[in-house]
């Protein structure tokens, strides 16, 4: 009987605080640099979300190690719901089979929250490259093997295991220039520092509008509305070749489950705000939304593609 008192208790204590919840601040940690990808989405979602809460969703970026400084911080925090952590493609589904050591488990050390939606990549160069088509990349890459320079925001993420599989499927040799974020691979592509980047559509699509680069292909499964005239990789001859990079939100392992409920629901809420929606939608985002289950069957399945991906390319980072 005193067992099942103590359960009770625990019970009505956290449901008590959770009908209180948020009553401050909530912090999102997004573990890359600001005005990437990430960052940009985070904002947006925490603009919306904080109208819902009642309380201002805060945005804290800590980059390093392709998001693995900013999540394992994370996941040592209090599981109380204020704070939160930007889930990617890497952090939550590439860097476990990347790293040896991350510093965390995304899927034993956080519980999933939402699931924003997905982008897709571009392959751009700069304006100084000769080609105009992923064909004419692959064959000035042979023509001068080790010449191409290639940034990426990191280790392990999207905009760097990309082109390594394109070089697995061409057999092309290229040099990668890892950066610390996006922000500074735009700014050298743009200043002809390197000749190509991969960069997720949301970052890289104001240079591309703008004439600062030139955009060869996508990685979508279909082109993008914002780049009707961009051929798809598929479309260039490189069949299967489809990269679609997503954003969500987790919370530390065990956040009771009414704050996660509540969090979700501010979410999806964020993401049925007209303003919220087309400030993402104009960015290339394919916005999904729902339960935080759709969040962890994407984990799942994402971490068993890039773990083959991975292994079969031998890629490790340091």
């Amino acid at each position: 009987m005193r067992i099942i008192a103590v359960v009770l208790w625990l019970c009505a204590s956290l449901g008590a605080n959770a009908q209180g919840y948020p009553n401050r601040p909530v912090k999102i940690i997004v573990p890359f640099t600001p005005a990437g990808s990430p960052d940009i989405v985070a904002r947006a979602m925490a603009d919306g979300a904080g109208e819902v809460l009642a309380q201002p969703v805060v945005i804290e970026n800590v980059p390093g190690a392709g998001g693995n400084v900013g999540t394992a911080r994370a996941a040592k925090a209090p599981a109380d719901g204020y704070t939160l952590v930007q889930c990617t493609i890497g952090t939550c589904s590439i860097n476990g089979s990347l790293y040896a050591s991350p510093g965390f488990d995304a899927q034993k050390d956080f519980a999933p929250v939402f699931l924003t939606g997905g982008v897709m990549n571009v392959f751009t160069v700069n304006h100084g490259f000769p080609g105009r088509t992923m064909q004419d990349l692959v064959a000035w890459a042979k023509a001068n093997p080790g010449k191409l320079t290639y940034g990426s925001s990191g280790v392990g993420a999207s905009n760097h295991l990309a082109p390594e599989w394109l070089a697995f499927l061409t057999g092309i040799s290229m040099v990668h220039v890892p950066y610390k974020g996006s922000g500074p691979a735009i700014i050298d592509i743009v200043g002809g520092q390197i000749m190509m980047f991969n960069d997720n559509e949301p970052s890289i699509l104001p240079q591309i509008k703008a004439g600062k680069v030139r955009a060869l292909a996508v990685t979508g499964a279909q082109r993008s509305r914002n780049l009707v005239e961009v051929p798809t990789m598929e479309e260039e001859g490189f069949k299967g070749f489809v990269v679609e990079p997503w954003f969500g939100f987790m919370v530390p392992k065990g956040t009771p489950a009414p704050v996660i409920e509540r969090l979700n629901a501010a979410f999806n809420n964020a993401l049925a705000n007209a303003r919220v929606r087309k400030r993402l939608e104009e960015t290339g985002l394919r916005l999904v939304g729902g339960p935080p289950e759709r969040l962890g069957e994407q984990m799942r399945v994402e971490t068993e593609r890039w773990a083959r991906v991975i292994k079969a390319n031998n890629i490790r980072a340091e």
